[in-house]
């Protein structure tokens, strides 16, 4: 089934910034902040590192649960692990953020293990590639929308601009530094309207 993620801000093949909501065997409950990838035709991907808490529960049950919010202490617990039983309600046997603008229940379809030495990413831990399908979408307010974090190196590469222009040479680098990595984000999960945005922006940096 095709699903119109459109009102979640949600767009296919985009990196998104969701709380990952997950059951143990015993019921216990957990949460974690991990990116989500719409492939399309109802299908959803997300990658975690060997050792989380969300990773055994998905082995375990086959099944998460993606909570779409903006609030920053929700993210901060859930990062932090401490996020308290206040924050939780339920559907369908799932763990889902209480009152949580948008949420997506996901069935377990297939996983795919990688080694460090498949991934770009430098890690001791193997890495779960997570496909699934969309069993519920649930939307109970469109205004807030699935965070894309290539936005914010966009927003920090343009008040650094200004600086730019009147720091000394290290700092010049420092900031120069900032901005290619958060390039390299934005090539990596944003759009391309987002990709022309900062292909201007470096474009003016190089001029000073």
């Amino acid at each position: 089934m095709e699903y119109d993620l459109s009102k979640l801000g949600i767009e296919k093949d985009l990196h998104y910034e969701c709380i990952t909501t997950t059951l143990s065997k015993n019921g216990i409950r957990n949460a974690e902040a991990f990116s989500l990838v719409y492939l399309g035709k109802g299908n959803v991907h997300c990658q975690i590192f060997e050792g989380s808490k969300t990773l055994k529960n998905i082995l375990d049950t086959k099944e998460y649960a993606v909570n779409i919010t903006q609030d920053p202490l929700v993210f901060t617990y859930a990062t932090l692990d401490c996020l308290g039983d206040e924050y939780y309600a339920e559907d369908e046997g799932m763990a889902i953020i209480k009152d949580t603008p948008s949420y997506i229940i996901v069935d377990v379809e297939d996983i795919e293990v990688k080694t460090p030495e498949d991934i770009p990413i430098k890690s001791d831990n193997n890495i779960y590639l997570i496909y699934g399908k969309i069993r519920k979408v649930v939307i109970n307010d469109e205004s807030v929308k699935a965070y894309n974090r290539g936005m914010s190196g966009l927003i920090e590469g343009l008040v650094n601009l200004s600086r730019y222009k009147i720091v000394d040479d290290a700092k010049r680098q420092e900031y120069m530094a900032k901005l290619i990595e958060n390039q390299r984000i934005i090539e990596k999960v944003s759009d391309k309207k987002t990709k022309n945005a900062m292909a201007k922006l470096m474009a003016e940096y190089e001029k000073n």
